[in-house]
């Protein structure tokens, strides 16, 4: 699944990133719920060719929903054309943040390059970006925008 919603029709790359309005373009609705606090959200889909729904808790914060909606968005890019029933939680719990789970640690890394692109990453660390400048820029965390530096080797 091609996924690309960096560029518009004059091909310039606009940031940050909306993955509430990628979503809506693949015609997945979001809702912003109230969940337990060990849970940043889901996605699911009950029904063989059913709808596929993202659900967000409401109490985090901005850019945490951002990111959980960009990393269910990465569950749904791994099982591009199953229409199969499909359920994936993404908990807070130690497990999950440990990186055991492949297909967390895939969706992790989907949602790091959707929302952090490595190529810009790179570009605006080279050019002498901040942490705090690039995290306004990609609209994202300070501790994503440390790891995912760290991830790319230009952070120890």
């Amino acid at each position: 699944m091609r996924i690309n919603h960096w560029n518009d029709e004059d091909n310039v790359i606009h940031f940050p990133v909306n993955p509430f309005e990628i979503a809506k373009s693949l015609g997945i609705d979001v809702h912003r719920v109230h969940l337990d606090d060990s849970l940043a959200g889901f996605i699911v889909r009950e029904e063989h060719g059913g709808p596929v729904e993202i659900y967000v808790n409401k109490s985090d914060s901005p850019v945490r929903q951002r990111f959980t909606v960009a990393h269910e968005l990465g569950h749904f890019a791994q099982r591009e054309g199953d229409k199969e029933p499909m359920g994936f939680v993404d908990e807070r719990a130690e497990l999950a943040s440990a990186g055991a789970d492949p297909h967390e640690v895939w969706a992790n890394n989907f949602a790091a390059e959707l929302l952090m692109p490595a190529a810009i990453a790179k570009k605006w660390w080279a050019k002498g970006s901040s942490v705090d400048e690039l995290r306004r820029k990609f609209n994202v965390s300070t501790p994503a925008m440390n790891y995912r530096l760290a991830n790319l080797g230009l952070l120890k």
